[in-house]
This record gives C-alpha cells, structure tokens and sequence, in this order.
C-alpha cells in the first residue's frame, strides 16, 4: 500500500510541476528492460493516441508501461492495465470536469482504483469549486486505500475543503491515517482522531500541520504520546 501511495505523490508531484503536453507518437520504455513486441507496442500507442485525442493526461499511462516493464509483467497485463487506466481517466473527468488539470484527473483514477465513485468526485468538485483538488483526491485515494470507507473517507475530505485546509495539510491527513494503519492503528478511528486534531488545532487557531507532528504525518497517535491536548479526541489504539 505505501509504494502505491508513494508512486501516486511521485506522480502528482511530476504533473504539477509541469503542463507539458507529451507526444503519443512512440511508446517511452524504462531503461534497462527489453523492448515490447510490435503488436504490444502498436496497440499502446493506438491507446495513447486516443486518450491524447480525448484530452487525457498520457504521461500517467506512459508511466504504466514502465512500471509493467520494470516488473516483467506479461504484454497482455500491461496492455489491460494502461486500458483501463484510461478508461478511469476518462471516468475521472467526467466527475470533476472538463476543466480538470492532469493531475486532477490521476488522483481522480487513483481514487477510482482504491474504492471510490464517481459520486465521490462529483462532491468534491461541488464542495471544493474551482480549487485545484489534485491534493484532496489523493488524500481520499489514501483513505480509501487505508480501509475508510469510500463514504466515510469522502465526508472527511469535504470537511477539509470546508475549513479551507491547504493541500500541504490535506495530504498530510492521508499519510497520517496511512502511517497510522501501517502501524496497527483501526482506520477509522485513525481517521477520526486526526480529523478532531485538526479541528482542535483549528479551533486554537494553530495550523492544522501541528495535528500532524513535525513530521508531516508519518508519526502514529498513541496514548501517552503528548500530541494534541487532553480530550482534544479520543486516541486510536493500536490492535493487539
């Protein structure tokens, strides 16, 4: 689970950092792997011109083709995995807009691979407007991921959005809540005691980031741990 969450932030952070439109034109293959068979090869470029045709992000798909390479899928796996990568790409703009940026749209996916809805989308980008929701799915992608439920997790994010929290904070709350269950930590009441913490953080007019530690997020909320005040939120305990 952390290595997916991890190539989500790693693509997230390559999407907004650059807009560059990428050529469908050839297939970009990971260094040190043996090239596709031209069938495979011409049937992932048939796919990336048509999502590229359709608007859609192709570094992501591009990344898929690399990320099969680098684990020897079969050409079949990996011609099924980029289809419907981009068939939840498609689904993801769909929810949040035409106007959605690129990386809207794979937090969006990635939401839709871990459990979520298109509904799920749809909230967000009724509750969030026109605030770019890259940080906000993914956060949703983690929960969900982490074993919130899709409901649950969706409710939480919209919370977020309504306090005006900043994508820095919002995706902390996902890593925190992963960090948490990694650790033992019930999803749910992970969830629920670092959302009160950034409530309580709130209510003192502190930054939400300190509900987190000054780690971002990855330490887990134990009783005894001095995080947060006396009966800010009940503590997650870890399971036996």
């Amino acid at each position: 689970m952390r290595v997916r969450v991890q190539l989500l932030l790693f693509t997230l952070g390559v999407l907004l950092m650059s807009a560059r439109i990428v050529s469908a034109q050839q297939v970009v293959y990971a260094a040190g792997t043996s090239p596709l068979d031209s069938v495979t090869q011409a049937a992932l470029r048939r796919e990336m011109n048509r999502a590229q045709s359709r608007g859609l992000p192709v570094e992501p798909l591009e990344a898929k083709v690399r990320e099969g390479q680098i684990k020897r899928a079969a050409p079949a796996r990996i011609r099924s995995a980029v289809t419907a990568l981009a068939a939840r790409l498609d689904s993801a703009r769909a929810a949040l807009g035409p106007a959605s940026n690129a990386a809207e749209l794979v937090a969006g996916a990635d939401a839709l691979a871990a459990g979520a809805d298109a509904g799920a989308l749809r909230t967000l980008r009724t509750t969030g407007g026109a605030r770019d929701l890259a940080a906000p799915l993914g956060a949703l992608a983690q929960l969900v991921a982490s074993g919130v439920a899709p409901a649950r997790a969706t409710q939480m994010i919209v919370e977020l959005l309504q306090r005006g929290v900043t994508p820095r904070e919002v995706l902390a709350f996902g890593i925190a809540v992963e960090s948490d269950v990694v650790a033992g930590v019930p999803p749910d009441e992970s969830a629920v005691f670092r959302l009160r913490a950034i409530e309580a953080a709130d209510f003192r007019g502190e930054r939400a980031t300190t509900a987190f530690g000054q780690d971002g997020g990855s330490s887990v909320f134990t009783p005894g741990a001095g995080q947060g005040k006396p009966g800010d939120a009940p503590k997650p305990k870890r399971r036996p």
